[in-house]
């Protein structure tokens, strides 16, 4: 009897429940009014008659919107669950500008929509171009996301670039100090930066420095004038 009463609902839902209404959530940058008009939801049919894949790849080539999750309410109500791409840093092009994210996917400069975001240097910035995917833009990228982690390390970092031989450099917010971080274990090496800093820095002071070279073990190596 409860199967039976299952297949009649089912039947039911199916043959009067029609979309009448579409919603979005998770959506920070992108307006919900740009998502309809991207989804082109047709309304009054059957949730069973959408093709909700064809809907969110629709959806999925706004910039920010890196992945859609739709589902449909008992009511008929169809509701999108929107995951935006997050910026990771500005990039620097002559007079150009773009937001990256860490999957190196170039990003407009939205109105209303403001990073505390260190300056990157050495990429083209021009929105729709293909990914970034060089090793240079990966070493930045995982070393952009490790210092996200920590705040000490996110804070004190004001501009980026990668160099052929020193990899990862940086400036230091405070005094524009070079922060040489090379390739890989950035996080072993951001909290070498933040022992300096914390042993060294704040007891001698900051005024000398002009470089601080992290890439090596167990090793900080400064210049300074």
């Amino acid at each position: 009897m409860v199967l039976g009463i299952a297949v009649l609902a089912a039947l039911y839902w199916n043959r009067n429940v029609v979309v009448d209404s579409v919603s979005f959530e998770g959506n920070n940058v992108t307006s919900a009014e740009e998502l309809l008009s991207q989804a082109q939801v047709p309304m009054g049919i059957s949730p069973d008659s959408l093709n909700l894949d064809e809907i969110s790849n629709r959806i999925e080539q706004l910039h920010y919107v890196k992945h859609v999750s739709p589902y449909v309410e008992p009511s008929g109500d169809l509701n999108f669950h929107i995951t935006e791409r997050k910026p990771i840093a500005l990039l620097i092009d002559g007079d150009k500008r773009a937001y990256v994210d860490a999957e190196g996917v170039r990003l407009p400069l939205e109105d209303g929509f403001t990073h505390d975001l260190p300056l990157l240097y050495g990429f083209i910035a021009e929105v729709g171009r293909d990914t970034l995917k060089s090793t240079a833009f990966k070493q930045i990228s995982s070393f952009l996301m490790n210092a996200q982690k920590d705040h000490f390390g996110w804070a004190t970092i004001s501009e980026v670039a990668y160099h052929p031989e020193e990899g990862v450099v940086a400036l230091s917010h405070e005094n524009g100090v070079k922060l040489v971080f090379g390739n890989n274990d950035f996080q072993i090496k951001l909290e070498n930066w933040k022992a300096f800093y914390t042993d060294v820095i704040r007891v001698k002071g900051i005024e000398s420095m002009q470089q601080v070279d992290l890439r090596f073990i167990n090793q900080v190596v400064t210049r300074e004038s």
